[in-house]
């Protein structure tokens, strides 16, 4: 029964439309594609955690975080107006024996900078049970984001 609720909220992800190209209004170059690189805020304003995560340009989005009991995050993104996005990512809880323990979904928006470099969010998390059912949902957690770019080596090669 688990397996069958969980693989139904994976299949119901995947058939939301993925248009996160998508160009609303009059602005252009406005998008998430890439990687970047996340810093969470608690409610309370401590730092929870940081991720790794990319956004696809088919409006999906894959990620991970410094968290060892998250599964990978997996998600949808939808442009929604200027420089705004709205996302939905959901991932798994493990406890300390890497035994699944609940489904952590985090749903929000996002607003890009102006020089598309970065992006502050406003989310809440959705805690569920190893079912589905929702037990908690915290708001007012806060993210900040900045965009993955191509480094130089510091040494160069022996030549």
């Amino acid at each position: 029964m688990r397996l069958c609720i969980l693989t139904a909220a994976l299949v119901g992800l995947s058939q939301i439309p993925a248009s996160g190209q998508e160009i609303i209004g009059s602005s252009r170059g406005q998008s998430l594609q890439g990687t970047w690189i996340s810093q969470l805020t608690a409610p309370n304003g401590d730092v929870t955690l940081f991720e790794v995560g990319t956004f696809y340009p088919d409006g999906s989005y894959t990620g991970a975080n410094v968290n060892p009991s998250h599964s990978p995050h997996v998600g949808v993104w939808l442009r929604i107006g200027d420089r705004k996005f709205a996302f939905t990512v959901m991932f798994f809880t493990r406890d300390e024996k890497g035994v699944f323990n609940g489904i952590v979904k985090a749903r929000g928006v996002l607003t890009l900078s102006e020089d598309l470099k970065t992006y502050d969010s406003a989310m809440e998390r959705v805690l569920m049970d190893t079912g589905g059912r929702e037990l908690q949902v915290i708001g007012g957690i806060r993210g900040s984001s900045v965009r993955m770019n191509v480094e130089s080596r510091r040494f160069p090669p022996p030549e």
